[in-house]
């Protein structure tokens, strides 16, 4: 249905995404947008990509029939509607922050078509339709075992041959044609990634086929495997479920769905892989450098991403980055091998308990997957060692010293702050948990200093290092510390002795920072290289007197040690993704960034989603960045419920009769929202905020003035500083724990709370849906009312609240000290490589 670009309607709208949308947005709407947004798909492609591929979807009200049923209608339930005339609605994923709301008037009309849509698509029973692909190579043994169960299952096979060689593809093609199968020959073999490419592409094709079902041709199958998967499947919540467990793919939890004991994953081997159309149509292509290039590398041919890892884990689309798990139901497959020889997978041979390989072994059907009685979700214990990022394990020691040897110089930019930060908090723990791997750790700090006089030394460490009305002198030394920075061999830190008890530290300093006043010390070193690098565009070289193996700048610096390899933490984008948050300087940072990204051997994100908006901004290379996530050291107490009342009478609250903030109140933390949401709930609960007051912290605020008067019934309680216990006492006696931000790189104060009990409600945005898991409510943060009525659920729903803290301490334990020191020993073994 073409229409005039001349009407007023078309161009009404199209001026509003020119005025919200970004350049490359992806947005689906009608061709007549593609000229002004590059980004911009037809409606003929709702049946193969889902909702949460676009940005923005906009909806011509005469061309709905146009748009899949089930599309149209996900849309409905997950976006919201921002714009609406007489002939389209805008709908957005994520509204931009004043963002107005649609019309009601122009609105209502499509939610009525919408609304016969729905009721015709619950009219319509049909039963469920599956479709089955099979990738085989040079192994007509076992697929000639295989595809006589599959089949049995009832659902159309498909077989991709990836370029066996004549002989077997011959054998293949008689195994085919003997059960009626279509056998598609790839002439040259360019690896699994491409076969499998090929043979869900052949099912996304036809739009009959609900779910389609990935088997290696090395398995045996559960005769009733569709039967039982049926009943624990489900397109939105379960997209992606497998038949089969692997030990080095780590369990997170452990329940009951349907009746039948599940794990819960976030990454899965490939031997069978069961996915609803709308996630294989998110995750496919599997990424391959070429058709039919070898690996730069070596290693198989044509292989791109690991075809596993991309399905499951690494695709953008992958059900981890929505903070959700894959379902394993384990014992609906297992497999079995010949011999490795010849073979595209070198999959470990299963056995029977007498040894004998199951190959060998007569055929015989699978056990049904054992049953538990009711839905349920518990912790699961594992063995360490075959789960980098499990529970910890309460016996062993938290690691071995694997490092030990290695000299890691840390900066200690943060670390000489006296007062906390998010990033101080990370280098503090990434000391720790160094010194447990067995690393040789020092710091290189920043803090004034007189070489000649050790006791004038000791006294202006620990002064003000804000000298104030000394601009003059100051500007001066900095000039002379530039010249001599240009010259490495004179740009030297020295390690510091402590003089006594010279100068009173208690009360003012935390041993910590007093134990770290042994380390290196070079006078502004850092403040000189960042002026080099604002000037001049090049890094600061520092000399160490000794050898250090490895330097690692908790945050992006243009500082390097000669003769150590680089690791860099990066945090967050947002002074990039949120410009108008922040008071950095944008150029800055951004190019502070980049630089550290050429020079850093090994990148270290702290989330996943940290690390896709660093390859979103940046030209890096993916695997030279690792997460390790941070870990979290708050523990719950061992305490009643009527103890922890006692101490929060100090505050004047009561046990679980409280709503919490923890966060510094800056415009990215969205504090003026949720007081705007709680002003409107009808309750007498008090809210309390802990947190320093931060940069524009009087916009939020300010907000008390105008939202509270004397006459309310509710009570904002402002509490600036908190010591660490009383904190713990206030996360486990709170109702819950409210965390509304707009952008967070990890997202440490929702774990905390779940460390300790205490149920979240917190943004669906950026990093926390992959943190916090299934253990949070989540809301759209730009939106008062979502998080109002978020709040009255959990406040209303008392079994609910309880449900979310159990699931919480549960999720927690994937950011133990254990689990920390795992990935961080795993990345720095990888850097010093």
């Amino acid at each position: 249905m073409p229409f005039p670009l001349t009407d007023p309607a078309w161009i009404e709208t199209r001026d509003f995404l020119k005025q919200h949308a970004r350049e490359l947005d992806a947005i689906l709407a009608p061709n007549e947008f593609m000229e002004f947004f590059p980004g911009n798909y037809h409606y003929n492609i709702t049946y193969l990509l889902p909702p949460s591929h676009f940005d923005y979807v906009v909806i011509h009200k005469g061309m709905v029939a146009e748009i899949e049923p089930p599309f149209a209608l996900e849309v409905l339930r997950t976006f919201q509607p921002l714009f609406a005339n007489a002939v389209f609605v805008v709908f957005a994923k994520q509204p931009p922050e004043n963002a107005p709301k649609a019309a009601g008037v122009h609105l209502q009309p499509l939610l009525n078509q919408l609304a016969v849509v729905e009721a015709q698509q619950r009219g319509k029973v049909k039963p469920i339709r599956y479709g089955v692909t099979i990738t085989t190579y040079n192994r007509p043994e076992s697929l000639g075992r295989s595809l006589p169960q599959i089949r049995q299952l009832g659902a159309p096979v498909v077989i991709v041959d990836d370029a066996s060689s004549p002989e077997n593809a011959a054998a293949n093609q008689r195994i085919a044609d003997e059960h009626g199968v279509p056998l598609i020959r790839i002439p040259e073999n360019r690896g699994l990634p491409n076969a499998m490419n090929v043979g869900i592409g052949y099912w996304l094709a036809d739009p009959a086929i609900d779910w389609i079902s990935y088997f290696q041709d090395d398995v045996d199958v559960h005769p009733d495997l569709f039967k039982i998967l049926e009943k624990i499947q489900d397109p939105v919540e379960r997209p992606i479920l497998a038949g089969r467990d692997a030990l080095e793919h780590p369990t997170f939890a452990k329940g009951s769905i349907a009746g039948y004991e599940v794990l819960f994953k976030r990454s899965m081997p490939g031997q069978h892989l069961h996915a609803h159309r709308d996630y294989w149509a998110g995750v496919m292509p599997i990424p391959t450098p070429y058709l039919g290039a070898p690996k730069p590398t070596g290693g198989k041919p044509g292989q791109g991403a690991d075809e596993d890892w991309w399905i499951t884990a690494w695709s953008p689309h992958a059900i981890p980055k929505r903070g959700k798990y894959l379902i394993c139901v384990p014992g609906l497959v297992r497999s079995f091998q010949i011999t490795e020889q010849g073979s595209t997978w070198g999959n470990i041979s299963e056995r029977q308990e007498d040894g004998q390989p199951i190959i060998d072994a007569a055929l015989k059907e699978l056990a049904v997957p054992a049953v538990a009685k009711a839905d349920s979700v518990e912790r699961v214990e594992r063995d360490s060692r075959s789960d980098p990022c499990g529970n910890r394990p309460p016996d062993p020691p938290l690691a071995e010293p694997v490092l030990a040897g290695l000299k890691v110089l840390v900066d200690g930019y943060n670390l000489q702050l006296t007062t906390g930060t998010g990033i101080r908090t990370y280098a503090v723990n990434l000391i720790r948990a160094l010194t447990v791997l067995g690393a040789d750790v020092d710091v290189l700090l920043s803090r004034n200093s007189n070489k000649k006089d050790p006791i004038l030394d000791e006294v202006l460490f620990f002064d003000e290092q804000d000298v104030g009305g000394r601009k003059l002198v100051e500007n001066l030394m900095l000039v002379k510390d530039l010249l001599k920075s240009s010259v490495p061999s004179l740009y030297r830190a020295w390690r510091r002795e402590a003089v006594g008890e010279v100068v009173l530290k208690q009360g003012k300093f935390t041993e910590d920072f007093i134990q770290l006043a042994r380390s290196y010390n070079l006078p502004k070193c850092y403040s000189v290289a960042n002026a080099a690098f604002n000037l001049f565009g090049r890094s600061t070289q520092v000399t160490i007197p000794e050898k250090i193996d490895l330097w690692h700048a908790t945050f992006p610096l243009p500082v390097s040690i000669p003769g150590a390899k680089k690791v860099t933490t990066i945090h967050d984008l947002i002074p990039l993704r949120l410009p108008y948050t922040t008071l950095d300087n944008k150029k800055d940072f951004y190019n502070k960034v980049k630089r550290s990204l050429k020079d850093s051997t090994l990148t270290i994100a702290v989330s996943e989603h940290t690390k896709k908006d660093v390859l979103s901004y940046f030209d890096a290379d993916p695997d030279k960045i690792v997460v390790t996530y941070q870990p979290v050291n708050i523990k719950p107490l061992d305490a009643t419920p009527e103890e922890i009342g006692d101490f929060l009478k100090r505050y004047r609250l009561g046990y679980q009769n409280y709503l919490l903030f923890v966060g510094a109140i800056e415009p990215k933390k969205n504090v003026g929202r949720l007081l705007e949401a709680y002003a409107a709930l009808e309750t007498d609960l008090p809210l309390v905020i802990v947190g320093k007051k931060a940069w524009s912290f009087e916009d939020d605020l300010g907000r008390l003035d105008y939202l509270f008067d004397p006459g309310t019934k509710q009570d904002v309680r402002l509490l600036e500083y908190v010591p660490g216990d009383a904190l713990r006492y206030l996360y486990q006696g709170a109702y819950c724990f409210v965390f509304p931000s707009l952008y967070e790189g990890f997202g440490l104060p929702p774990i905390e709370a779940m460390t300790m009990g205490c149920p979240v409600v917190t943004s669906s945005a950026s990093c926390l849906p992959e943190v916090c898991g299934p253990a949070a409510l989540y809301v759209n943060p730009y939106d008062v009312a979502d998080i109002q009525a978020k709040l009255e659920q959990i406040l209303g729903d008392r079994p609910l609240r309880d449900q979310l803290a159990e699931t919480g301490k549960q999720v927690a334990q994937n950011f133990s000290l254990k689990n920390y020191l795992n990935r961080l020993s795993a990345a720095y073994l990888r850097a010093i490589g």
